[in-house]
């Protein structure tokens, strides 16, 4: 608890210096930046002409950052050497596993306060270095997009991301993963699945989202009527804001309909009623349930 609360000082403290020099389409874990901000950039892109995408995938980013090289950016900013000693100490603190102690001799540790800051710190240069080149990236901490108008463009932005992503920044380029890609063809993003003009949810986070929902609403659970309400709407009102930006009323429809029959089994299974008479929308909304297609925006 210690270290987390020193690391969340230092971070508070050195995060306005780096963000003077953060790429501007850098969108991951940082003040007054979204993931929806990114996809609304990529979308903006499609209707300007930007048909071809280079799927950037790294390799273990987080376990594979050269420290030497980190801290050469930091130093670039910082010259505070207790600020550099403590930076330097996370980032070789070891691990446990299996109660076996083990060195980090590359890598920030994931799940650290100050990790998402040090991959931004990292990245930045990849970021520049592209925008230098003539090349349209969009990144949220180790995922990124390059944006293209045509595929010879694209072969070639491939070409110089990998240059600099595996000659200068010492990271891996996955060889299947990372491929150039037209938005006929799709290509998934922060969560969603781009195609054509269209932001798709995918099958897989549906199926995420009624599992959590049907373990909510499990009937031999002990939870009364409102518990359960709560745990509900959070669970709703995360996924409806989230994914509520994208073409999806027709599956929030359809989930709605899934979750409002749970929730009445639910509800007469703690009532203990045997009636088959159907419980009107209303009296749910009047529970306080959540419905996702309430949450649809029209923003982009």
């Amino acid at each position: 608890m210690r270290d987390r609360v020193c690391q969340q000082a230092v971070r508070q403290i050195i995060e306005p210096i780096f963000e003077q020099d953060f790429y501007y389409y850098s969108f991951g874990f940082r003040p007054g930046y979204s993931a929806h901000q990114a996809i609304n950039t990529i979308r903006r892109a499609k209707r300007g002409g930007y048909d071809y995408v280079v799927d950037l995938d790294i390799i273990s980013f987080f376990d594979e950052i050269p420290h030497e090289l980190l801290m050469e950016k930091v130093r670039e900013r910082i010259t505070d050497g207790k600020v550099l000693t403590l930076i330097r100490g996370w980032l070789t603190a070891g691990v446990m596993e299996d109660d076996q102690f083990h060195e980090t001799l590359v890598g920030s540790p994931q799940g650290g306060v100050i990790s998402p800051l040090l991959a931004n710190l990292y990245l930045n240069h990849f970021d520049w270095s592209m925008k230098e080149k003539g090349f349209a990236v969009v990144r949220y901490a180790d995922d990124a997009v390059i944006l293209c108008k045509t595929k010879e463009r694209a072969e070639e932005a491939y070409q110089t991301a990998k240059t600099i992503l595996e000659g200068e920044l010492q990271l891996r380029m996955h060889p299947e993963k990372t491929k150039v890609v037209q938005f006929d063809e799709g290509f998934r993003f922060l969560g969603f699945d781009f195609w054509k003009e269209y932001l798709i949810l995918p099958d897989a986070k549906v199926k995420k989202y009624k599992e959590k929902v049907h373990k909510i609403t499990r009937r031999q659970q002990g939870n009364n009527l409102n518990e359960m309400m709560k745990k509900l709407n959070e669970v709703s009102r995360g996924f409806g804001n989230y994914f509520g930006i994208g073409n999806v009323k027709k599956k929030f429809q359809r989930l709605d309909e899934w979750t409002r029959m749970r929730v009445r089994a639910f509800m007469r299974k703690k009532k203990s009623t045997v009636s088959n008479r159907l419980i009107p929308n209303k009296v749910l909304e009047e529970a306080g349930m959540v419905f996702l297609t309430n949450l649809l925006t029209t923003r982009f």
